[in-house]
């Protein structure tokens, strides 16, 4: 692993399923899911369930180039260093679906980002359920409110609202 982005603040949360069934809809049947940010590994658990293709390795996501695979990056990913996530989401030019907090889309180096994107759109999370820990144990509640940040998505509108399911 790349050790700069191995901080010291703890960002591995293991991502409820029910975020993932909100969001199940709205993934091609024929793009395989990419989930390369693994903390313990459940992901590939998770989607399976919902009856999803996933690749779910653990590696450095930071190292992966481009390539001509049928694929979307869908993830909770690590919340340090944002930019440089989204910098290399953009590099990589695949649909995405981000698990993010609101606030990291009012950060001005993040904002640069977006200014010439097109295809950039925001579901505002339906559901505030906590994450849970690296020892099995759920938070209490969520910490923040959370969006779906999407890339080449192509929904019906930029700012897509859903039902809780």
């Amino acid at each position: 692993m790349n050790s700069f982005f191995n901080w010291r603040k703890n960002d591995d949360w293991e991502t409820p399923q029910e975020y993932w069934e909100q969001i199940v809809d709205l993934i091609p049947n024929d793009l395989t899911i990419n989930d390369p940010f693994y903390m313990n590994g459940n992901a590939k658990k998770h989607w399976k369930k919902l009856g999803k293709k996933i690749i779910h390795e653990k590696k450095d996501f930071y190292s992966i180039g481009q390539n001509n695979k049928k694929e979307i990056y869908v993830s909770n990913p690590p919340h340090h260093k944002f930019n440089f996530l989204l910098e290399h989401l953009f590099y990589l030019d695949k649909p995405f679906i981000m698990l993010v907090p609101i606030n990291k889309l009012a950060n001005k180096k993040n904002q640069k980002l977006f200014i010439d994107k097109k295809n950039i759109q925001i579901i505002p999370s339906p559901i505030y359920i906590g994450f849970i820990d690296s020892q099995g144990n759920k938070t209490r509640g969520c910490p923040q409110y959370y969006c779906y940040l999407c890339y080449k998505l192509n929904l019906p509108n930029d700012i897509f609202f859903m039902k809780k399911k």
